[in-house]
């Protein structure tokens, strides 16, 4: 099993720039190549297939979307 961060590492390697995981929120920073745009990235098993190949930024994105909520009047 991979840990935090050496998925860090492979991001990092593969020219990520990549923030410091905060412990209260359980994500990490992760800038997009080209870009002025980052995406907060869950710790653990996302991470670890972000860095993989297995999962994009727009999957991620999906996901955050998904995760909206909509208080009621």
């Amino acid at each position: 099993m991979m840990k935090d961060t050496e998925a860090l590492d492979i991001l990092r390697a593969q020219g990520f720039a990549v923030g410091t995981p905060d412990v209260h929120t359980g994500r990490v920073r992760v800038w997009i190549h080209d870009s002025d745009e980052a995406v907060d990235v869950e710790a653990g098993r996302e991470l670890h297939e972000l860095a993989e190949g297995k999962l994009t930024f727009a999957d991620i994105r999906t996901r955050r979307e998904d995760e909206a909520v909509v208080w009621p009047d």
